[in-house]
């Protein structure tokens, strides 16, 4: 094997000039061309792996033509078993009848939500023949706090009180007699 070092240059009596030129000397082609290492011919055949290439390519081509055509036989064998549609079945495109499922199950409560507090905190009539009326919870209790709760003057049954015997199925293992 040959060296592939640039020849070596003479020395003169001013070494340092001489070390400063060959730093910024620049090597010739021929220098630095060494035939021993160079690319020979016969390591790769080019028409084979291009014509590789190309048949790697049509068979990749027909193995796809293959596929579509086998997933068009199954789609029309799926289509033709497919089952018969009801003749009462609602086209499609049209909404069934009501009432319907719910499809925005938030918006939906949101919406109850909102009536319901509407009705709570809003004056307005329950039953207008029969003066019942409803209002707003703040005012309906600032309106009990002004008139107070109505209350019996006397019990109308003696039994009925918190002083009457408990007469029940549970006695809790006692005897209570009436």
């Amino acid at each position: 094997m040959t060296r592939t070092d640039p020849p070596s240059r003479p020395t003169s009596p001013n070494a340092s000039a001489d070390k400063a030129v060959q730093a910024h000397h620049h090597y010739t082609p021929e220098e630095l061309h060494n035939p021993e290492v160079a690319h020979e011919h016969s390591d790769i055949n080019v028409r084979t792996v291009l014509a590789f290439a190309a048949g790697l390519a049509l068979a990749t081509a027909l193995v796809a033509a293959v596929v579509y055509g086998v997933f068009t036989v199954l789609q029309r064998q799926a289509a033709a078993n497919d089952p018969q549609l009801s003749p009462v079945a609602v086209p499609a495109g049209q909404l069934p009848p009501e009432p319907r499922l719910q499809t925005n199950e938030p918006a939906g409560l949101k919406r109850f939500s909102d009536a319901e507090t509407a009705t709570l905190e809003g004056w307005g009539w329950v039953d207008q023949k029969a003066g019942i009326a409803r209002m707003p919870i703040e005012d309906a209790k600032k309106l009990l706090l002004q008139r107070g709760l109505p209350s019996r003057s006397r019990p109308a049954d003696e039994k009925v009180g918190t002083h009457a015997p408990a007469y029940g199925e549970a006695a809790g293992g006692r005897h209570i007699s009436r």
